[in-house]
């Protein structure tokens, strides 16, 4: 074992901590007290102190996992969150050279680099990769914009604050501290440093587009490298189950008529969906790979083809599902040529024996279907819900657990959900060992997990009909858009569009839905929540669109699109908002990797997912006198 490998495996062994409160191996042979107190004077001051101790550690014990746990102040959520700050949140630093910043935090009394990047994103919030986008980037590439992001975890913070009296910066500029503020752990700081050249040496995820290979601390995937959608396998690094694949197949087949239902074919990522990775920013956080999706046909590329990102972490994966304006032309590409649509996704996972499952919508009294091959009365109702509602848990019995936040903006009974009528959808789930599919490598469902659609909304194909005609090509945000529409309502471009809802709304209000507006904007809030909006916070998005409906709507069933937005409008230049900063959203699926889920159980870890650590700049007398140039940036 090199000693890479043996520091990831401690790593992840570290995080596989349980409480005392629950049964589990006890390791008892340790390595000299001594010694491990002195590694863990190390791993309190520097993040990459792992890998220098790692072959030291092996034999560590059960009562020492635990002190590290302790000594590390972190929950097993804040132990794998990674962090995000948007270049306008430290808009006092915007137009510096990217290459020219780093992060540093005060551990053990000393300042030090922790792991950090910068990305930068297209128009369409696309990660820039140079030579690979189709739309143009937002800032200058190379510069610290309002729109780049700058990611680290949160554990790498500093608990102490940097003091120039005691702490020393030998080189460049101190131009900013950060707090990090988490509900379960102490208070965090970081600092964001100009010209240091000082690096943290720690490397979290690594990306190899030519082997089709994916490595972080607690799993490794492999895949073909010319298509995504063909995983080969994915492992766990760590424990008894170590290099042990847990995955056969995903698999994805839509059947569909093209202009007439009665003309059907069927597509699926054997032979007709492809996704080609073109190009990664693997940095020391996380690995974003842009993939090309697209459909061939007779062994010919379609004319349909769209780019979008997975961003993989140590311990997640987030597929950030865009919303711009160039999605009013794809979702109206698939209502012109698709009817009645049947659409299969599935997972077929291998080796999970004893793994536990079960979702937010059917939890419960904390119940689980167990994987043994046979289907139980929950296990039917796992197959037969609607929709999963805010996550779903599995417990792998090996060590590992997996845990989907789901962000989709469709909340079960909720608003969005209410516009979806004609369409069928349902989780779908196996475990049966005599279940055979022909896209799987290994026979049997244990488990098969996914969901099923059929049918087309009709109320969302009238819509799709009648949105207001406008050139939305010639726009490069939400906020441009939503400023012409609210031009457009003059004209009587809404008229068609709040008939089609208005309908709609009559017949959930004689269901008695909705029965005052301010239950209407509260369901609407309810699903946009599940989204992120990029360029305004949230809390005054929220506010802006909940105040515009309240003040333009008089009756659930009046709706007036146009008077809403252009009341938006009103509300934003009284709060001194630019609207035009609102540039997209996207939905951040996220499935996360955590060892355990923790005392509190899924729904628990689910509210540590909702209220997350957040980071914020601090003006502080220490970084006023630390901002001073060093020697060294003076020259």
């Amino acid at each position: 074992m090199t000693g890479r490998q043996a520091w990831i495996g401690l790593t992840a062994l570290l995080l596989t901590l349980v409480s005392p409160l629950q049964a589990r191996e006890i390791w008892t042979e340790g390595v000299p007290d001594p010694y491990f107190e002195h590694f863990l004077d190390f791993y309190k001051a520097d993040p990459s102190a792992m890998g220098r101790w790692a072959s030291g550690l092996r034999n560590i014990s059960t009562d020492q996992l635990d002190r590290t746990l302790k000594a590390l102040d972190t929950t097993q959520f804040t132990y794998l969150y990674p962090m995000e700050m948007k270049g306008f949140q430290l808009a006092r630093h915007n137009g510096i050279p990217t290459g020219e910043l780093s992060l540093m935090a005060v551990r053990a009394g000393k300042l030090v680099p922790i792991p950090f990047q910068i990305d930068e994103f297209d128009k369409t919030g696309l990660i820039w990769i140079e030579g690979h986008n189709d739309h143009k980037p937002e800032g200058k590439p190379g510069i610290f914009d309002d729109f780049d992001e700058l990611a680290f975890m949160f554990r790498d913070g500093g608990w102490d604050r940097f003091d120039p009296r005691q702490h020393s910066l030998k080189e460049g500029r101190m131009l900013e501290e950060i707090r990090l503020d988490s509900p379960r752990n102490q208070p965090r700081y970081i600092y964001l440093v100009r010209n240091n050249s000082e690096r943290s040496r720690a490397d979290y995820v690594q990306v190899d587009l030519d082997k089709g290979r994916i490595e972080t601390t607690l799993m490794q995937m492999d895949y073909e490298p010319k298509d995504f959608t063909q995983i080969k396998g994915m492992s766990p690094r760590l424990g008894p189950h170590k290099d042990e694949n847990v995955i056969d197949n995903i698999y994805v087949n839509i059947s569909t008529g093209i202009f007439n239902q009665n003309l059907r074919v069927d597509l699926d990522t054997r032979k007709n969906i492809k996704a080609t990775p073109i190009a990664v920013k693997d940095g020391p956080v996380r690995a974003s790979i842009l993939v090309k999706a697209r459909i061939w046909y007779a062994y010919l590329p379609t004319f349909f083809s769209q780019k979008f990102q997975v961003d993989f972490y140590e311990q997640s994966v987030t597929i950030p599902s865009r919303f711009a304006i160039g999605s009013v032309k794809v979702l109206k590409f698939f209502m012109m040529f698709l009817r009645e649509p049947r659409i299969h996704f599935a997972i077929d996972f291998h080796n999970l024996d004893g793994a536990r499952i079960t979702y937010d919508s059917v939890y419960g009294k904390g119940q689980y279907g167990t994987v043994d091959g046979e289907m139980s009365d929950f296990e039917r109702t796992l197959g037969a819900t609607r929709l999963p509602g805010d996550w779903l848990h599995m417990d792998s019995n090996q060590g590992w657990e997996m845990f989907f936040s789901n962000h989709m903006p469709v909340v079960p009974d909720g608003l969005f959900d209410a516009f979806l009528n004609g369409m069928t959808m349902n989780m779908f789930y196996e475990d049966d060992k005599a279940s055979i599919t022909d896209y799987e490598r290994h026979p049997g469902a244990t488990p098969r997990l996914g969901f099923e659609s059929e049918g087309m909304p009709a109320t969302v194909i009238d819509l799709m009909g009648a949105i207001p005609k406008l050139d939305y090509l010639d726009m490069d945000s939400l906020g441009e858009a939503i400023l012409a529409l609210a031009d457009a309502e003059d004209d009587g471009a809404f008229k068609k569009y709040d008939e089609v809802v208005n309908q709609r709304l009559r017949e959930l209000k004689k269901e008695d839905r909705f029965a005052s507006v301010d239950d209407l904007a509260d369901a609407f809030l309810a699903d946009l929540n599940r989204m992120n909006f990029s360029g305004i916070a949230r809390d005054d998005l929220n506010r802006l669109m909940r105040q515009a409906m309240l003040d333009t709507i008089k009756h659930v069933d009046q709706v007036h699109h146009g008077k809403v937005l252009q009341r938006m409008v009103e509300l934003a230049k009284e709060s001194n908002i630019d609207i035009r900063r609102l540039r997209y959203a996207t939905m951040d699926n996220t499935l996360w990797f955590p060892a355990w889920v923790g005392e509190g159980g899924a729904a628990d870890f689910h509210w540590q997912v909702s209220h997350a650590p957040v980071a914020k700049p601090v003006t502080s007398d220490a970084v006023a006198v630390s901002g001073e140039d060093t020697a060294k940036d003076k020259q």
